[in-house]
């Protein structure tokens, strides 16, 4: 959510152990999830998450890119009547820490299993949405043991971009650009997340602004600047047909970010969403109507539907 061409594109086991103890880096943002946030270290990264317990099949929800865990707040209590839900900040967002951050996608995908390791999850059914979704795909590639299913939520990696349109990705995408990003600014990129904009909506942009206060904000915008590049850089498009396992793709039908409205303006949504049905061997690919970017918040009751019923078939 840092401008509205963001979200339109963004290994091995790592040594990890638990913290239990919690600091102020720990709590929670504005607008996070009312349960407790735990950490635990993935190498030397302190990823915050959130864990329903209980002993269902685990369900590892992964924001994308500028934004956290709180994404998925209207789903954790509800999934968590079947499964045990966890949601995590990835290295470099939310209040999980922000030190050297690559933002290689291979790297976010070490992360992820490092916490599914640690944790004793796996096999889990992944569930990112945008860059999330990429590194979804990546994880699948790299440790198909760690991933059962894949839920793929407005998932980058299936646009893709020539050199150049990549090259001029990265060098407008500056830390600069992101740090200095005005109200005007946040609004407007906020807004283009969704088909149609509504106050329900407007914590995003508080928390946002809450982001900025901290001590960690020039991390964070270091963090998304390299993803940005870590997206293009490992693109993984052309080696989907090796992802074998059951795999939910959705899309909303109003998406401004993806495809880019300006570097692929041949192509709209539903053609991406027909690139993902044909990569994809075991994909099963849904359009949602009235739906954004960042669908799940925007038409929840059609997320959780599509999810569910994927959930009960590939069980």
């Amino acid at each position: 959510m840092i401008r509205s061409v963001l979200f339109a594109f963004a290994l091995s086991a790592l040594l990890c152990m638990p913290v239990t103890a919690q600091s102020t880096e720990t709590d929670p943002l504005p607008h996070y999830p009312d349960a407790p946030l735990e950490t635990v270290v993935v190498e030397d990264d302190t990823l915050a998450y959130i864990d329903t317990g209980g002993d269902g099949p685990p369900l590892v929800l992964v924001h994308g890119l500028g934004s956290n865990l709180s994404l998925w707040r209207d789903h954790i209590e509800p999934l968590s009547a079947e499964h045990r839900v966890l949601a995590l900040d990835l290295p470099g967002f939310g209040v999980s820490s922000k030190h050297d951050v690559s933002g290689r996608m291979t790297d976010f995908a070490a992360s992820v299993r490092g916490f599914v390791d640690t944790l004793e999850l796996a096999p889990v059914t992944y569930v990112g949405v945008s860059m999330g979704g990429q590194i979804g795909l990546t994880l699948a590639m790299e440790a198909p043991e760690t991933v059962e299913r894949l839920v793929l939520v407005s998932p980058a990696g299936i646009e893709t971009f020539t050199d150049e349109q990549a090259a001029g990705l990265r060098q407008m995408m500056t830390p600069q650009a992101i740090a200095s990003a005005d109200s005007s600014a946040i609004q407007q990129n906020t807004a283009a997340n969704f088909a149609s904009w509504s106050d329900d909506y407007a914590w995003l942009i508080k928390q946002r602004h809450a982001l900025a206060e901290r001590d960690d904000f020039e991390a964070y915008a270091r963090a998304n600047s390299a993803s940005v590049a870590g997206m293009v850089d490992e693109p993984v498009y052309d080696h989907l047909g090796t992802v074998q396992m059951p795999t939910l793709v959705l899309y909303g039908t109003g998406d401004k970010l993806i495809p880019n409205p300006y570097l692929n303006p041949q192509w709209d949504t539903q053609a991406i969403a027909q690139r993902a049905a044909e990569a994809l061997p075991n994909a099963t690919v849904h359009l949602v109507e009235d739906a954004g970017h960042l669908l799940m918040i925007e038409q929840p009751d059609a997320f959780q539907k599509h999810l569910q019923e994927f959930l009960a078939r590939s069980e």
